[in-house]
């Protein structure tokens, strides 16, 4: 069998003349932002509606129960940022990184994510029911206990994640790959299953969904 090479995401695009800084205390709803940079401010429990960001870095941002409705995020990086408990309703990404960053408990339904690709993000119980994703990746991150149910993720990529206690129940997962990732206890089905690619360690984390048990001839 060929091996599997997946393609990354595209990376975000930024103006060549450099980005401007912008008090993130500034933020209005109805508004876009492009080209700024926003460091090193709190903006815990912020409420933010109908705005844009295009070609813009979060860096060092306490963002911790934020509620982004109706935003939209384009060429966009995430650098150290916390977004511990945000809420994300009606948001879209794309071309956006998220970078050693922290979504522990993020609740992102129905979120639609376009060439995202998250590094060493700490995001257990974050909550991803019903996202619709095309070119994502993930890789060294903690999703444990997150939820997945009834997203859509051809084709993505999840390197060197834990997964332990994920629900990916009702998850089209065609042409995923999850070699190098935790699978224990993973709420994964035969049907989810179907044309993803996994390592062959990975079978005995599995072998529950056919009913049988793996053990060594003594």
């Amino acid at each position: 069998m060929p091996s599997v090479t997946p393609k990354s995401p595209s990376k975000p695009k930024f103006p060549p003349g450099g980005l401007r800084a912008l008090d993130a205390s500034s933020l209005e709803d109805e508004a876009i932002y492009r080209g700024r940079v926003l460091e090193n401010a709190a903006l815990i429990g912020q409420h933010l509606t109908s705005v844009s960001f295009e070609g813009c870095v979060f860096r060092h941002m306490d963002l911790r129960q934020m509620d982004w409705q109706r935003v939209r995020c384009v060429d966009v990086r995430f650098e150290q940022c916390d977004l511990t408990g945000a809420v994300l309703r009606e948001v879209s990404f794309e071309r956006v990184e998220f970078l050693e960053g922290r979504l522990l408990g993020l609740q992102a339904p129905s979120v639609q994510l376009r060439h995202v690709r998250l590094v060493q993000v700490h995001a257990p119980l974050s909550v991803w029911m019903q996202a619709d994703a095309k070119h994502f990746w993930a890789e060294q991150c903690d999703f444990e206990e997150a939820t997945f149910i009834e997203a859509r993720f051809p084709g993505a990529v999840w390197r060197g994640c834990n997964l332990a206690r994920a629900d990916f129940s009702d998850v089209l997962l065609a042409d995923a790959d999850l070699r190098g990732s935790a699978l224990t206890n993973t709420r994964l089905g035969v049907r989810e299953l179907e044309g993803v690619t996994i390592e062959a360690v990975q079978l005995l984390d599995l072998a529950h969904l056919l009913n049988v048990r793996v053990a060594e001839l003594i």
